[in-house]
């Protein structure tokens, strides 16, 4: 890591002090809030300061910059959705996920493309890979077909929240992933 690097670090990131966890709160709330109704490149550190109404100076003790804040806001709303997610229904994690994306449709919008967007992938696929896993474990090369299920729900989901038509809606994604996992025999399993 160069100087300016750990210089422009988040110092409060890990803090288990209760102010800064609910500071680095309302920041991510106000992050949230903003990519939900415009673009990430007309956001600024600014706005979020302001809408979260903190200084500048106490948004750098938390997030390196505004793409981070946005990655972290996003991410924290992923996990909020599955807490134990590997201990789960891996067909009721997809469900909320996609509940999420319909009722969320500008924030993916907003987002994509933008530098917090693949920050934003990977958590979601953090997320989502042990489900897809526990998903096909019955088959063969489970992992590879995990990944495969797992492209093919970020792709399903993310297709008609870009599209300029109709916005997709909680049932129409449901069953355009049902649709894919059923080949997988992912609705006859029992998951405990």
């Amino acid at each position: 890591m160069s100087t300016n690097e750990a210089l422009r670090a988040p110092a409060r990131t890990g803090s288990a002090d209760p102010r800064a966890a609910r500071v680095r709160d309302q920041l991510r709330r106000a992050a949230f809030d903003l990519i939900e109704e415009r673009r990430v490149e007309r956001i600024s550190v600014s706005d979020i300061t302001q809408r979260a109404g903190v200084s500048r100076q106490v948004f750098y003790q938390h997030f390196r910059d505004r793409d981070d804040a946005v990655a972290q806001a996003v991410a924290a709303s992923f996990r909020e959705l599955a807490p134990d997610a590997e201990a789960e229904d891996p067909r009721a994690v997809i469900h909320r996920l996609c509940d999420f994306a319909a009722r969320h449709a500008d924030l993916y919008r907003n987002l994509y493309p933008s530098a917090a967007s693949q920050q934003t992938a990977n958590a979601y696929r953090d997320l989502l890979h042990p489900a897809c896993l526990r998903l096909v474990e019955h088959l063969p090369e489970p992992s590879t077909l995990a990944d495969f299920v797992l492209g093919g729900i970020i792709e399903v989901v993310r297709l008609p929240a870009e599209g300029p038509d109709t916005p997709a809606t909680t049932e129409s994604l449901r069953r355009r992933v049902d649709a894919c996992l059923d080949v997988f025999g992912g609705s006859r399993r029992t998951f405990t």
